[in-house]
């Protein structure tokens, strides 16, 4: 088994970002300087205009626009001159804690996603507590696995059949996986056979969403650059929206829910997207 791990110079460069010392924020783009706003204000609870225009070497109206994207969500709440923490903003429970709910009906996604694995297929595998469950399934045959998930790593590495590519980047606990700029770069130079993608929200009139910009610019690569494209949702997920939207449900060409799904949505589901499965 081969596990490729790429230290590429953009990573390093980040990596030095998260230094106190070494400050170098000045190339990061916009979904890179909202994700370090947001780290900034989870840390100090506030941030200033002016401060962050100076730290990314942006405009104050480039900060405004940011923090307004960020109110509109209910993260934070604007005042003069800068911005702090909403204290009425919904906390997203850690991997392990929500690997736990609905476990039986993520299996039998992954189960079923599993099924449609071939000898020789080149995959890409989100870090979702959902898509995980896809590693349990898995076929004895020869693969080649892209992934940014921790445990879909610690699963797989002694499989003597599966070369493993290793997406580079940050640990982020609530994916339970690598996450930054440099991990969706790394991804962005493969193109497979089959990307598997969790979310959290799907829904009927906005469309799939996530939490996180990165995290949506990550599900966004594993989708576009994939021959065919899964998502795989329990019922569960198809009931309100997150903020960040990274894809139409007609955008995948399968997508895998279990059999608990309210006939309903289930009934206007298969007019927007023909290729959902029942698990």
């Amino acid at each position: 088994m081969f596990i490729y791990v790429l230290f590429t110079h953009f990573q390093r460069r980040l990596c030095a970002m998260n230094h106190q010392n070494e400050p170098d924020q000045t190339n990061l783009d916009g979904i890179g300087r909202r994700q370090k706003i947001l780290q900034i204000l989870e840390e100090n609870g506030e941030v200033s205009v002016n401060e962050l225009a100076q730290a990314f070497s942006v405009s104050p109206m480039t900060i405004r626009r940011d923090l307004h994207f960020f109110a509109r969500q209910g993260i934070l709440e604007t005042h003069y001159g800068g911005a702090h923490l909403s204290k009425n903003r919904a906390v997203v429970p850690n991997f392990s804690s929500r690997n736990e709910k609905m476990r039986q009906y993520k299996q039998s996604i992954g189960k079923k996603a599993a099924s449609f694995i071939k000898e020789g297929d080149t995959i890409f595998l989100d870090s979702g507590t959902t898509t995980i469950q896809l590693i349990k399934y898995f076929p004895d045959i020869h693969a080649t696995l892209i992934t940014n998930s921790l445990s879909a790593i610690q699963q797989l590495s002694t499989n003597r059949k599966i070369r493993l590519l290793v997406a580079p980047g940050t640990y982020q606990e609530q994916i339970g996986g690598t996450l930054d700029l440099s991990t969706i770069e790394f991804c962005r130079h493969y193109h497979v056979d089959k990307s598997f993608v969790g979310t959290m929200f799907c829904s009927l009139d906005f469309g799939i969403t996530t939490t996180d910009e990165l995290d949506a610019a990550l599900k966004r690569t594993f989708r576009e650059q994939s021959s065919c494209s899964f998502l795989m949702a329990d019922h569960t997920k198809f009931a309100g929206n997150s903020f960040v939207k990274y894809a139409e449900l007609s955008d995948f060409d399968y997508i895998l829910t279990d059999n608990e799904l309210d006939p309903d949505k289930k009934e206007k589901l298969e007019k927007i997207n023909p290729g959902l499965i029942l698990c």
